[in-house]
């Protein structure tokens, strides 16, 4: 399965931050080091270390003032593609809205111009 970032969770604190193999020995290695209310977490994805906090499924980091911010999250490649493939299609999306505004645009103003001009024909005959 590859190597794993995991913390050790004990009374929301983190405890301590290593790599496993897998969740159920980092589990036990939890609770061997401290007690049975200790458990593992997956920290792969998160910007995490000793002494921050682990509450209600987010990480929080601690700040120099002791003060807790939320950890930042860590993107994986496929989330970054996901991203900039989202952004992508928005962006075609916009530029095809813009062409046809532009071309009902010129429609509109030939259409005016053919108006004018039957206008001053008509004007020209009336004289």
């Amino acid at each position: 399965m590859g190597e794993i970032k995991f913390a050790l969770i004990y009374e929301n604190k983190v405890m301590n931050v290593f790599i496993c193999e897998n969740y159920e020995l980092a589990n036990q290695l939890a609770r061997a080091s401290y007690g049975d209310n200790a458990f593992a977490i997956e920290t792969t994805r998160y910007a995490s270390e000793i002494g921050d906090k682990y509450e209600n499924g987010i990480f929080y980091h601690k700040l120099e003032d002791g003060s807790f911010k939320e950890a930042m999250y860590i993107p994986t490649e496929k989330d970054n593609i996901d991203e900039l493939r989202s952004k992508l299609i928005q962006s075609q999306l916009v530029l095809t809205e813009t062409y046809e505004n532009k071309f009902s645009l010129e429609e509109k103003i030939l259409t005016l111009q053919q108006i004018i001009t039957d206008l001053y024909e008509k004007m020209e005959e009336n004289r």
